[in-house]
């Protein structure tokens, strides 16, 4: 969605009630916040149809921190998560060849039960395209359910994302006839053009920081979530763009069980995990792309790991502190706001009140609160686990990961 010029009362409603099918619960005093803020930034102002601008916003969450924390606000995106940058990017820019092309038209392919389906279905009924997505057995109904109402035909194939995948690429595309139709695959992470859809979330936090008045060098890291690296490798090559790759350290956070980019620091290459069991589905790819290596080592960024029941406990806090409901992929993030020892630690060296640290809350559409509830009440029926309820643990499980940093030329 995108509104043009001066908005009136009117437009802002219908801004919120559409964002709102993105978002599980807000509380009003949020939205009067958080529109309040769209409205001063102006924000409105020529936002790209498939993408929606977002609001960084400085962030309370541990009153005895002295480091000033700001939030990126990716729930608010079309499809409720960062991956309507990429992933829209990408269809955009490929519709767009192959219309002009004239000879074809184009047919959107998506292999992912997740917020890349998702995206990819969102992004297709934007600009009125046919869209197919293949989704493995173990995704949730509500999800299957959110990308058929974007009117994505929706096969269920597979056990797994590998077996979706090689079902839509050796079966379903191999049927299209190529007179007509040009297929657009989308990959959930490993592509070019979606890493660079993903690197305008830098361009909006440069130009945010600038309407505040608030020093580039002040901000000393930006902390993300990794799975497969898309959203990592565009933030990189957003910083490139700026010459502040060098200069900004990034703190990839993964949880235990799809650590994936953390255990390909260890050996040193990339790896491929058979088995991943984790609460943060949505991090949950078996290898992570090659360039997320060579981008981690290469800039020296920090690779943290976090324990299943910490970054659901993280969650349930968030919600009950900010009245929005994120996804443990999510959560990974938001967990180093209300902790930022761990991102001293990973940095190596104290913050003071006037360091900023950007936490990019990446969104997510597959978590309910009911489904945060009963993932920690299995957590805590385990034997071997002791947790308090309402605690939000750091230290005790997290790993953190110094890669030596490549010398890189000036």
């Amino acid at each position: 969605m995108y509104i043009n010029g001066p908005q009136s009362t009117k437009s802002l409603m219908k801004f919120w009630r559409s964002m709102k099918r993105h978002i599980n619960f807000i509380s009003c005093d949020n939205i009067a916040y958080l529109a309040a803020f769209l409205m001063n930034q102006a924000v409105f102002q020529a936002m790209p149809s498939i993408y929606n601008k977002t609001p960084l916003l400085k962030q309370i969450f541990n009153h005895a921190t002295s480091a000033q924390v700001f939030v990126k606000y990716e729930c608010l995106q079309p499809s409720g998560s960062f991956k309507s940058r990429g992933i829209g990017h990408l269809i955009s820019k490929r519709a767009k060849d192959i219309q002009g092309d004239g000879r074809k038209s184009p047919h959107v392919f998506s292999s992912s039960g997740g917020n890349a389906g998702y995206a990819a279905a969102v992004a297709a009924q934007k600009l009125n395209l046919p869209c197919t997505v293949v989704i493995p057995t173990t995704t949730k109904q509500r999800m299957a359910d959110k990308i058929r109402g974007c009117g994505a035909n929706v096969v269920v194939q597979g056990s797994h994302w590998k077996e979706a995948d090689s079902h839509l690429k050796n079966i379903l595309q191999n049927q299209v006839n190529m007179a007509i139709l040009e297929p657009i695959y989308v990959h959930p992470f490993d592509n070019p053009t979606i890493w660079e859809g993903h690197a305008s979330i830098v361009d909006e936090i440069i130009s945010s920081l600038k309407n505040e008045n608030t020093a580039l060098n002040r901000v000393k890291g930006i902390v993300c979530s990794v799975g497969g690296g898309g959203l990592y490798n565009g933030i990189i090559q957003g910083l490139e763009k700026y010459n502040l790759a060098n200069k900004i350290p990034l703190l990839a956070v993964e949880t235990k069980g799809c650590h994936v980019l953390n255990t390909s620091l260890q050996v040193g290459q990339c790896v491929e995990f058979n088995k991943m069991n984790s609460v943060a589905t949505s991090l949950c790819t078996s290898q992570i792309s090659s360039r997320t290596l060579d981008y981690v080592q290469k800039y020296g960024s920090k690779s943290i790991v976090l324990e299943d029941k910490e970054v659901l406990q993280t969650c349930l806090k968030y919600a009950e502190n900010f009245n929005m409901i994120t996804e443990p992929a999510c959560g990974a993030s938001l967990h180093l706001g209300y902790h930022p020892q761990l991102i001293e630690r990973a940095l190596g060296k104290n913050l003071d009140k006037d360091d900023v640290i950007i936490v990019i809350a990446c969104g997510g559409s597959s978590n309910t609160i009911l489904d945060l509830e009963e993932s920690l009440a299995k957590l805590e029926e385990a034997p071997h686990l002791s947790i308090r309820r309402n605690a939000t643990p750091s230290l005790e499980h997290e790993n953190i990961i110094y890669p030596k940093r490549a010398q890189v030329a000036s």
